[in-house]
């Protein structure tokens, strides 16, 4: 995402501020032989809070300015380590230096931003290292969970790419999609769990109906649509499901408050000849192959599995996402969700299926979710290469997505 030139004078004046203070911190060290690189010493020998000389050293230490603003002690904090310093023989100049460099520091926030609470949140989305927006996150997700009255602890997604054995030039996929400990912290009755669409879509545009068989084959006639009754937990749990004529929508029901009334829900698919395997167009731009996972509650993680058949592989090199639903669950139009892109990053980690290498702290089942999905789909886990994206805390509503490049139809 490219900055706004607003951003830019900002993150200009914070660099240009944060440069000077950490200049003369590291004046004012070296004028009483301090050691920022041994801040438990700076401590024993000066009388300080470990804390503090521990912030202090990451300030001295960056590289980028602009990393250390988050470390910078308030006003409290640096008027201990002056009077520690002062009273060690500091130089009357350095001292000086550093309460002008601090007084600038505190003016650059006023002009740009008001306080320090401001400044943080405004720092966790423009800093490079670390993860992105992650203070932003975590506070959105207990706060979220909060409004709303209810959480879960993970999102999940697993999509298996064939080929098709019916229709060649077309793809043959499996969904597997859940919430794992849904936790209601009041009443959550009518709360939107899944949808499926009977139709299939192509961008935002419906498309033809969809011939879809449920991964696990419903015990009997009463149970909701696509459910993964050997899944979910208590095996028992219950949704209600609301249909219309393009969709089916299965939505919490009234149960117990907190860790009692606990449930994880798993809902499964297998969709033959699906989607194209190829790119429309013979030339021209990239066109994209994708998969998304919706954050609909708040959620402190979110794993998507993806597996690619091994004829699916050459040139496969999938990317992670993010993108935010301002609109709720409007589909994102694709000519203008760029705008709506958020600077958050999950990672992206390559995994071999066929040698048991799906296991997942997070989803403790996800290795028999991917065994028992390919074994009914007719599948063997030696042919696939598996993806797995994570992100800690995805906001909501979001749309995690994996997407990859189409490759272009062989000539004839």
């Amino acid at each position: 995402m490219v900055p706004s030139p607003a951003n830019q004078d900002f993150a200009a004046d914070c660099r240009s501020s944060a440069r000077a203070l950490r200049d003369a911190l590291r004046s004012l060290y070296a004028s009483v032989g301090a050691d920022p690189l041994k801040p438990q010493d700076v401590s024993r020998r000066f009388k300080l809070n470990k804390n503090l000389t521990w912030k202090i050293a990451k300030v001295l230490q960056t590289h980028d300015p602009l990393e250390a603003v988050p470390l910078v002690p308030g006003g409290e904090g640096l008027g201990i380590l002056l009077a520690a310093m002062e009273a060690a023989g500091a130089s009357a100049s350095a001292l000086s230096d550093v309460r002008a460099r601090m007084a600038d520091f505190d003016r650059m926030i006023e002009t740009h931003v008001g306080d320090r609470g401001t400044l943080e949140l405004l720092m966790d989305g423009i800093t490079r290292t670390g993860k992105p927006l992650e203070l932003s996150r975590r506070l959105a997700f207990r706060g979220n969970s909060g409004v709303w009255g209810i959480q879960a602890r993970v999102r999940s997604m697993t999509q298996f790419l064939a080929p098709s054995t019916r229709k060649p030039g077309m793809l043959d996929l499996a969904i597997v999609s859940g919430w794992y400990d849904i936790r209601r912290l009041r009443s959550a009755q009518g709360w939107p769990v899944f949808r499926f669409f009977k139709q299939g879509r192509e961008g935002t545009e419906v498309v033809a109906p969809r011939v879809i068989e449920p991964v696990e084959p419903p015990a009997s006639a009463d149970e909701p649509y696509l459910v993964m009754r050997s899944f979910c937990s208590p095996p028992d749990a219950a949704v209600r499901t609301v249909l219309t004529e393009s969709s089916v929508q299965h939505e919490l029901v009234g149960g117990p408050i907190g860790q009692r009334g606990a449930m994880t829900l798993v809902f499964g698919l297998i969709e033959r000849a699906a989607h194209s395997r190829y790119a429309d167009q013979a030339d021209g731009g990239p066109e994209w192959g994708e998969m998304s996972a919706l954050v609909t509650m708040p959620t402190e993680c979110l794993m998507i599995d993806l597996l690619v058949h091994r004829e699916l592989m050459d040139g496969f090199e999938p990317e992670a996402l993010v993108y935010g639903r301002p609109f709720g669950g409007l589909p994102l139009d694709p000519a203008t969700r760029e705008d709506y892109r958020l600077p958050i990053e999950g990672s992206l980690d390559r995994l071999d299926p066929g040698r048991g290498g799906m296991a997942s702290d997070l989803v403790p089942d996800q290795d028999r979710v991917v065994r028992v999905t390919a074994e009914r789909a007719g599948w063997r886990l030696e042919d696939f290469t598996a993806f797995r994206v994570q992100v800690q805390y995805p906001p909501m509503p979001s749309t995690v997505m994996v997407r990859y490049a189409l490759p272009r139809a062989p000539r004839r």
